[in-house]
């Protein structure tokens, strides 16, 4: 009871609504509400209106990108495909220093977006080891899912 009590005080509605978004992203998959509020506090809003660059080709990757409304088109050599609400791309620069894009990446609505700085996201990680491995896991899943349907 002094549990909810605490939260209720010291938890915004902003920062629930978010963990509650956060908790239906694959990449978060069996955090705690205290580590997706963790993860809440690192993420970086910013709306993008339609047809504006998300990112450009030779651009430095170094962000993960969560959709949190919208649609986002990715277009990458031969292939293109969206992403939709919940949906998040760029992973790869989670855990790959000096990338550069290979494609681009344009709103095709309006559309906001969580980013996660890949900085930020390794501070976290040393911050709270158990964390980063469990969304490491989780990335390895994605990867792994995406070979296999490629």
């Amino acid at each position: 009871m002094l549990k909810k009590l605490l939260t209720a005080l010291f938890m915004d509605k902003n920062l629930k609504d978010d963990i509650s978004f956060l908790k239906t992203i694959s990449l978060f998959d069996g955090l705690s509400e205290r580590s997706l509020s963790k993860i809440a506090a690192i993420i970086y809003k910013k709306t993008y209106t339609k047809g504006e660059s998300v990112y450009a080709p030779s651009q430095e990757a170094n962000l993960l990108y969560i959709v949190r409304s919208g649609e986002i088109n990715i277009e990458c050599a031969n292939s293109q495909k969206s992403a939709l609400e919940g949906g998040f791309f760029g992973e790869v620069s989670l855990i790959s220093e000096s990338q550069k894009h290979e494609g681009k990446a344009t709103a095709a609505k309006d559309s906001q977006l969580y980013l996660i700085y890949r900085v930020k996201f390794d501070d976290l990680i040393e911050s709270d080891p158990r964390l980063g491995l469990k969304v490491i896991k989780n990335l390895l899943k994605t990867f792994a899912s995406r070979v296999v349907c490629a």
